[in-house]
Order: C-alpha cells, then structure tokens, then sequence
C-alpha cells in the first residue's frame, strides 16, 4: 500500500504539491480495523483527521430503533475533520464495514497544514458546505420519519402532542382561534375479528389517504392511536369545525376501501374549539373526546358539538401522552 498515493487522490490535498504530500504521508500513522470496529464514536474527543486507505466504512447517526448510516466512505475519502476543526465531540460514529485500513493526522498537524497551504482551507470549505447540506437533509428526513405512521403516512401521536401545545400557545398569545377534530372509526374491533388484520390495517391505509385527501392544505391529520384520529384546523371557529368533521364522516360513509369484498365503514366524530371551549391542550382534547363518545354512544356515524361551556381548568395529562 503506497499512502503517498492514496493521499494523492483525496480531493482536500490537490493543492499540495508533491514535497507537501510526502511531508504529511511521513506524518500520518496506518490504524487497521476489523469488520464492525468503531473507528471513531459519536461523543468521543476529536484528536485526528482520518483518510480511508482500503475498504469501506459508514457514517453512522444515532436513531430510536437503529443507527442511520448517513454515509458511506471508500478509499480517498476523508473524516473526522470537524471535531478536529471546533474542538467539539464527535457528532457520529464511523464504523468499518468490513477490513478497513485508515491514515490517522494528528490534529495539530492538520491545523498547522490548513495554515501553511490555504488553497486547503479553501477546499476543506466546500467540502464542508456539500457534506452539512447532504447531512441536514438527511436528518430532516430521519426526523420527519419519526413523526410519522408508517401504516397510513399521516403524522403521529407524538407529533401531535407537540404540535396542539404550539397551538395553544399561539393562541394564547396572538389571540388566534383553532380547533380539533377528534375521529374514531365505529366497530373496527369487528373488522379485525372478522376478516382479520391485514384487511383491518387496509381500512386504516384508506382512511389515512382521505383524512391527508378531504382536509384543508392548513390542515393537519393524525393518527392518534389503534384506530383513533386527530385533526388540527387552526384559524377554525366552531361552526366551520362542525362542517369539516360533518364532511370527513360523510366521505368515509360514502366511500368504500379497495377491497375485493364490499365493506360499510364508518365514523364518529367529536370537536372542541379554542378559546371558546378551553385554553389548555388536555382541556380541548377532553372536551372534543366527549363529544365524541357522546356521538358514538348516539348511534355512531355522526358528528356532536361540545356540550356547552368550557370544562373546568383542571389538569388531566396523561389523555395524550407523547410517543
């Protein structure tokens, strides 16, 4: 293995001649790794800039189930070169993918190359700018994953607790109006019981595509739990609220899933708006879950209003806890 050619080909030394790449390949030190070795771990110290001689290795972030393999690196490629620069722990773990063989740069010494030959810095800039953007999107994308159902696509119980809280919050302080719909398809036990659970998560796929089809674009669908739904319509008064759930329940009646059998679904619904039935998220979720049980046990497929009057300001966290 010639390192001196190796270092050649990395797109960061270009711009340092001949001499130059001798100097740094005299200054580097070989680490080898077996398959699955961490080379480097998110949290660690950053003490040097790293060059993939042979093999590959992959870039690693952490999410809740696995980690999320931002990238993947082959020889000529380099890492670890931001927790050189900032002096900040290592913001992902690099892990071999199989035999691997990399040169380590001492941090000072790649400090003191940086500032010896600026067409470097230069080129370490726009490497950088490239690999952050690719990065954001990448977690963005992570990230708006989490917040999602992966049955129906529509956003998750845990988005929905963080975004009714942020609409409480503008309410109370720019004096906005919103409102929730809260939904639940009737006698869905029964779907599952009788034709079994594959056509019970279809029912629920179908519904979610009407929910994200039949709302407004300012609109924002959830599903909340097994087959229970929420959605927020902010700059929505109570009686524009009783129409849009009015509309949802009448499409799901109308409509039928893609089935190869013909199966009546149908839904209740219950709504609560703010100020004018409560301020808090857990008060405007009560409100709206009684009005819906009020329609359910009405004979279902229906929509009811609050009862009148806001409830007492009492706590009863626990009603849509985050996850």
């Amino acid at each position: 293995m010639n390192i001196v050619e190796v270092l050649r080909r990395v797109p960061l030394f270009k711009a340092l001649d001949a001499s130059a790449i001798q100097r740094m390949a005299d200054m580097t030190h070989v680490e080898g790794y077996e398959p699955e070795d961490d080379i480097v771990e998110i949290g660690d110290p950053g003490r040097s800039l790293f060059v993939v001689l042979e093999g590959d290795v992959q870039v690693l972030y952490p999410a809740r189930s696995a980690d999320f393999e931002l990238a993947r690196l082959g020889p000529g490629d380099f890492f670890g070169e931001m927790a050189v620069l900032n002096d900040k722990p290592r913001s992902a773990t690099v892990r071999a993918v199989g035999h691997v063989r990399v040169a380590a740069l001492d941090k000072s010494d790649f400090r003191q190359m940086i500032m010896d030959t600026p067409a470097v810095a230069v080129q370490l800039l726009e490497d950088l700018s490239i690999r952050l953007r690719n990065t954001d999107e990448q977690i963005s994308g992570l990230s708006d994953k989490a917040m999602r159902d992966a049955l129906t696509g529509l956003l998750n119980r845990r988005a929905f607790h963080d975004r009714i809280v942020e609409e409480c919050d503008r309410a109370r302080r720019y004096g906005d109006e919103f409102s929730l719909i809260l939904a639940d398809l009737d006698k869905f036990k029964s779907i599952n019981d009788g034709f079994g659970h594959d056509v019970g998560d279809g029912v629920l796929a179908w519904v979610g595509r009407i929910l994200l089809e039949h709302t407004r674009a300012a609109d924002a669908p959830f599903r909340v739990g097994g087959e229970e739904f929420a959605i927020l319509c902010p700059s929505t008064p109570a009686d524009l609220a009783e129409h849009v759930s009015r509309r949802l329940v009448e499409t799901i009646s109308e409509a039928r899933p893609p089935l190869d059998f013909d199966l009546h679904v149908t839904m209740s619904a219950g709504f609560a708006t703010c100020p004018t039935h409560g301020r808090r998220s857990e008060q405007l979720y009560q409100v709206a879950d009684r009005a819906l049980l009020r329609a359910k046990s009405a004979g279902r497929n229906q929509v009811l209003r609050p009862e009148e009057g806001p409830l007492p300001d009492v706590s009863v966290q626990g009603i849509f806890p985050p996850g």
